[in-house]
């Protein structure tokens, strides 16, 4: 299984990644982690988002043909990026579950400024930019208010992902 889950910085996408990722016995990969294992100074150029994105798709392409669940932890704000997933899915035979967190501006930006020092680099402006750019998900998915409490919001993935096999 392919759980692919998206949405703008601050609503909360990593850390629920996480507990998804015990919740199905996934492997988690973040693209945050696997930017600052590729570049030690990023840009956020086209050409490095790219090359994240392509190292994403090529771990989770090797654990997918382990038999493993994987859960892609990423903005995916470009369709281009949740295509590629789709077609790794596919080639492997396995369902991908398109889940995105949304929460409220003013939330987001609560947690964006509060957050610790950690692996993402994303501020207010970046929200902000990734929030005008965010292309409409197409197709069967979810959407996750995170501001749930955890319990609620891992219970409707699993109903939403159990009412699609």
């Amino acid at each position: 299984m392919l759980i692919l889950v998206c949405g703008l910085p601050g609503t909360g996408k990593s850390s629920f990644s996480k507990e998804l990722s015990k919740r199905f016995h996934a492997v988690h990969l973040n693209s945050d982690v696997i930017r600052k294992k590729l570049f030690a100074k990023p840009t956020y150029s086209v050409e490095e988002k790219t090359k994240v994105y392509n190292a994403m798709a090529a771990q989770a392409e090797e654990l997918l043909k382990e038999g493993r669940n994987v859960i892609l932890d990423a903005t995916f704000f470009h369709r281009e990026y949740r295509s590629m997933m789709r077609r790794i899915a596919e080639r492997h035979g396995v369902k991908i579950h398109i889940v995105c967190c949304v929460l409220g501006e003013y939330e987001a930006k609560n947690r964006i400024m509060q957050r610790k020092k950690g692996v993402s680099d994303a501020d207010y402006e970046v929200y902000l930019k990734l929030k005008k750019e965010f292309e409409p998900i197409e197709g069967e998915h979810l959407e996750i208010d995170t501001s749930l409490p955890l319990k609620k919001r891992l219970d409707t993935v699993k109903e939403f992902i159990e009412g699609r096999q």
